[in-house]
Order: structure tokens, then sequence, then C-alpha cells
């Protein structure tokens, strides 16, 4: 038989019109929201705390709202942690309907599961006008995965990196001809999701997979000198000084200067391992709550540095990237969401300055598809 499950319903909207509501700010919703969570346990307890932006709402706004929350739980006796068994569990949710925002709060604990809801009249928003444009360029597709590429020789030549192998093509009458291939003896298996990165050398390239380090020349025919190991390499060509090396039997990354392990690095932004976007100090980055694991600086003629940003889409099918930039130290988008076709399995800085290695699965045909992207400035 199924628990029975003890409902109650703190329904504070539908009395009173939304516009007639005064503006909240988030520190002001997030005691409302904190008060009504005390009010449904009763007890000072240790309750885990999971959050959804269902709005959406914009992402700094959105991490004022956790921060305020997690300090207004705090003061009323509800400490929050990760653990595995938690006494409760809270489920916080910023949603929309006819009137405007939603906060609906979930107390779970054992068969006693309560909801309670609030209304929230936010600030308006500023009618922030998209300041870049993603644009994309097709480059090359296959059906096995790539890694990385380069193009080198004034984009004349492709250098593409694969799971097991480096292929060499020449640019003819619009079309990438093969010239040569060699394959990659690895000193491991790589994990699983496999990823690797490639840089132009003197007269060569350098390839770096977990566990395997190559140098490779490409003349006469392409050739490739293997090791095993894990050789710091640069994470952006235009930042050489910062290096970074493969985790042995993993996808991630490492340097002596971060703790811990990470997916990507875009500045001083730090994709880590448990999904959250970090800084230097591992102290998490409020407004990159929504991030994907894939992130990358990019150079541009716009104004400030940006970051571009892969994230899920509405469904699993395909990614969204997106630019953003830090304003007043805060993260705030910069374009429109660029939809890619599949899943991003690589972003990567370029070679060539202002530019973004993309490497997507296509949802619909299965195949890996290589593009560069770059900015342009929005009028």
């Amino acid at each position: 038989m199924l628990a029975m499950l003890r409902v109650g319903f703190a329904l504070l909207f539908g009395l009173i019109p939304l516009a007639s509501l005064r503006a909240q700010s988030s520190e002001e919703i997030a005691g409302q929201t904190a008060d009504r969570i005390w009010s449904l346990l009763q007890r000072r307890t240790t309750a885990s705390l999971e959050l959804q932006n269902l709005a959406p709402l914009a992402p700094v706004e959105f991490s004022s709202f956790r921060t305020a929350l997690e300090s207004a739980l705090l003061k009323r006796g509800v400490a929050t942690a990760a653990t595995t068994q938690p006494e409760t569990r809270l489920r916080i949710a910023v949603s929309r309907n006819v009137q405007g925002l939603l906060i609906v709060a979930e107390a779970v604990s054992g068969d006693n599961h309560q909801v309670a809801m609030l209304p929230w009249s936010a600030p308006p928003v500023s009618d922030a006008r998209p300041r870049v444009k993603i644009n994309a360029k097709p480059i090359w597709e296959q059906p096995e995965p790539i890694l990385d590429f380069l193009l080198l020789d004034s984009d004349s030549q492709l250098v593409v990196l694969s799971a097991n192998k480096v292929a060499n093509y020449r640019l003819s009458d619009g079309t990438w001809l093969p010239i040569s291939v060699a394959s990659v003896p690895l000193a491991k298996p790589l994990p699983r999701d496999p990823r690797g990165r490639m840089e132009a050398s003197s007269g060569g390239i350098r390839v770096y997979l977990p566990a395997t380090t190559c140098t490779g020349v490409l003349q006469p025919s392409l050739a490739l000198l293997c090791s095993p190991g894990n050789e710091p390499w640069a994470v952006n060509p235009r930042d050489p000084m910062f290096r970074v090396r493969w985790i042995t039997d993993r996808n991630l990354m490492q340097t002596e200067s971060i703790r811990g392990g990470f997916y990507s690095a875009a500045g001083v932004l730090f994709a880590g391992a448990d999904g959250r976007v970090q800084d230097r100090s591992g102290n998490a980055v409020a407004g990159t709550e929504g991030w994907g694991s894939d992130a990358v600086s990019v150079e541009n003629s716009c104004g400030r540095p940006m970051v571009l940003v892969a994230a899920s889409g509405e469904s699993d099918d395909h990614d969204l990237i997106q630019a953003h930039e830090i304003v007043n130290g805060q993260i705030a988008p910069a374009s429109e969401p660029f939809a890619a076709a599949g899943p991003v399995m690589a972003l990567w800085p370029a070679e060539t300055p202002g530019q973004v290695t993309l490497v997507v699965r296509n949802f619909k045909t299965g195949d890996y598809e290589a593009s560069r992207l770059g900015l342009a400035c929005v009028q």
C-alpha cells in the first residue's frame, strides 16, 4: 500500500492582486520563505536543500535568493547540509503563474510531505539588450568522436584529433581532402566520454590525452611520437603561463594552484567536478547556478571580456550556448542563447584569437560536428 502523505498547503496568493503588492527583494522573499518552512518543521533540524530556477529568474537574482535563503534558514535553526540521509529534504522552486513569480517550497521527512507557496513580487527587470551575437562556422563532420581540431596555414589545413588517431586534411576547392593519418598508441584506455587537447607547436603539434602525451610533425607527412604521462599544457593559447594536466583515468583537469579536479576553465572561473563553478579559492561564483560543465573565455571587440557557457536546453536533444560578461562584480548574460545541434562534447579556446572550438554530437544524425564560434557586436 502506498504511504499516506500528509500535505499542508500555505497558499498566500490569489487573495491579493499581485500587481498591488510592493516589489520584494530576494532577501525579503527569502526571509518569508524561511518563515513558512520553519512553521512547517516546528523544530531544529538539518535538511538538504535543492533549488530549481523554473521561472526562469536572472542567474544573478537567483543566486542572491539562494544565498539569502540559506542564511535565513540558519537564523531560524534550520541547518542545510549535503548529507546522504538528512532529517528533512527541502525542495524550493522559483516558478511562474499567470500573476507572476511563485515560490514553491516542499518539506519531505519520511512519509510527511508538506508544501508552502508564496507569491514573489520581484523588482522589475531592466531591459537588457543582447550586446553580442554568437556566430558559428561549420568545419568538419565525422561518425567517430572529435576531441579537438586545429586550423593552420591560413585556415587551409585541418588537423583533427579523435580518440585514437590524428588526421591531417588540406582544403581544395572548398573541400577537405585527406593527406595523412597517424594512430595514437594510448598508454591507458581513455575514460568514458573521452576528452583531449591539441595545440600547434613549432613545425608540428602537441597532443594531450589522459595518461598519454604526443609530439607530432606534419611535414613531409603526419607522424606522432607518444609517451605515457600527463604533461602540463596551456588551457588557453593566449595565457601560456596557466598550465593544467589531465587526471589519469578521468576526463578532468588539475593544476597546482586549484584544489580538486575541474572540467573546464574560463579565465578565473572553474567548472568543478562537483557541478559548481568556483573561483581560484574554491568559492562558488554567484550567477553561475544554471551553467553546465563547459565554459571558455573568448576575446571580443565589444567591450568587456566574455565567457561562452554551454548548458542544457529544454530537452536532452541539444544544449544551449550563451555569452556572459562580468558587470560590477556580477555575471550577466550578454547574448541570446545559441541552440547547438546536439549535446556539447567539447568547448575549447581556439588557436585563433576571438574564436572558440565547438564539437557537438548531432542528435538527428549521431555524427560529431566541429565548428568555430565567434562573437559579433550588436548595434
